[in-house]
């Protein structure tokens, strides 16, 4: 007598397939996630380092602000123009870090850009 029952050997066999095409497709989109952190976190950083750069005179102050605002990029780049500023002068900041996305490296950045304010007693 022949059992209806069907063969459990077939989707075993599809789940083995599929589900490495399902891991990769989860780690890619894993992987955007943090891309798409990153560029946040690049945003955030030019935004903290104009805002002092507006506030404050030298590239030291900016610097360490882009660098405080995000922590995680620990190769972060960080360039002010112009060095010397003056009240009403624009302050740009551009941030710099290199990502990898699988096996291309690509460099992302970010600028902001502020009027530098008047200095307390100045």
């Amino acid at each position: 007598m022949a059992s209806s029952a069907p063969e459990g050997g077939a989707l075993s066999l599809e789940a083995v397939l599929v589900l490495p095409v399902v891991a990769v497709l989860v780690l890619g989109l894993l992987e955007v996630a943090a891309l798409g952190r990153d560029l946040l976190l690049l945003h955030e950083a030019a935004r903290a380092g104009a805002r002092a750069a507006a506030t404050t005179t030298g590239t030291d102050a900016p610097r360490r602000a882009a660098r405080a605002a995000a922590p995680e990029l620990a190769d972060l780049e960080v360039e002010v123009a112009p060095a010397a500023r003056r009240t009403g002068d624009l302050a740009t900041v551009t941030v710099r870090a290199t990502r990898r996305l699988g096996p291309v490296a690509r460099e992302l950045s970010a600028r902001a850009v502020a009027h530098v304010e008047p200095t307390v007693g100045g």
